[in-house]
């Protein structure tokens, strides 16, 4: 794995060099970060508990690999490819990558793909799906904050934000030039079903307040399809979903009671570029 300049020490921003045990800086004091036996290198200055715990991890990666995501996670991976050059793929950062369903296609493409997460349990799934895809000499999955990405100014040449935060200026900073931001979010009808068991009064989802208001959007449209998920799948889908934390008890056990749920997937994308300098 070449880092070639691209990675920056968390704690003194000089450059990072990858070693056998892990990743070390050139600055003076030579931070050093070990990988971790499962495949991810934690980056984290601060809570060591922060992310998806090891239950909720394991419940997103069940419900992923069923595919129910996979046209939008194909979508994603087209866009990304048609906003880089071939020959400007060098590095594609999946910032809040999760468990790395969505990031572990880039592999393919880019020298380097990097993912960043605060959950160190859902990155110790993605290091070992990596490894088994024989594709960890490509992917490098850092625990850490995408508002304090570990990324040189202007080096990443594309960005994916798949429903996660969206941190504008830090994006901004480590982005190249030409570099491109591709951003997923729920659409407004996504999981209309799921949310009519749970309440009386479905809302439509409301659109996304964080977008980038200092880049460009070149590209927006909503990818909509519906879905049979099956009982056993239920479950780990609700708890990837912010209304497994604000339902009551009994509410979540008439979802969890359908022999069957068909469901509106609906989400909305955008592909964001760097405003040009004056």
């Amino acid at each position: 794995m070449q880092l070639h300049g691209r990675l920056i020490c968390p704690l003194c921003k000089a450059e990072l060099d990858r070693v056998p045990s892990g990743l070390i800086c050139r600055g003076v004091r030579k931070h050093n970060f070990d990988a971790a036996a499962a495949g991810y290198i934690n980056l984290n200055m601060h809570s060591a508990t922060s992310g998806d715990d090891k239950e909720m991890a394991k419940a997103r990666r069940a419900f992923l690999r069923r595919a129910y995501y996979e046209n939008l996670r194909d979508r994603l991976h087209a866009l990304a490819l048609t906003c880089t050059a071939p020959e400007a793929r060098t590095l594609l950062c999946d910032a809040g990558c999760g468990e790395g369903y969505y990031t572990e296609p880039y592999a393919d493409d880019f020298a380097l793909t990097l993912g960043v997460d605060l959950s160190k349990h859902a990155l110790a799934l993605a290091g070992k799906s990596a490894r088994a895809a024989g594709k960890g000499d490509r992917l490098c999955y850092l625990v850490g904050s995408i508002y304090a990405l570990p990324i040189a100014d202007g080096a990443c040449n594309c960005i994916q934000s798949v429903f996660a935060p969206c941190a504008a200026d830090e994006f901004d900073r480590v982005l190249a030039p030409d570099g491109a931001l591709v951003i997923a979010a729920a659409g407004k009808n996504h999981l209309f079903e799921l949310k009519k068991a749970l309440y009386d009064k479905v809302i439509p989802n409301d659109e996304r307040r964080d977008y980038p208001q200092n880049m460009v959007c070149v590209h927006s449209e909503n990818l909509t399809y519906t879905a049979e998920i099956a009982k056993e799948d239920v479950y780990p889908l609700f708890t990837m979903t912010p209304y497994f934390y604000r339902t009551r008890p009994q509410d979540a056990a008439r979802l969890l009671a359908l022999s069957h749920l068909p469901l509106t997937l609906d989400f909305e994308i955008r592909v964001y570029k760097k405003k040009p300098r004056q």
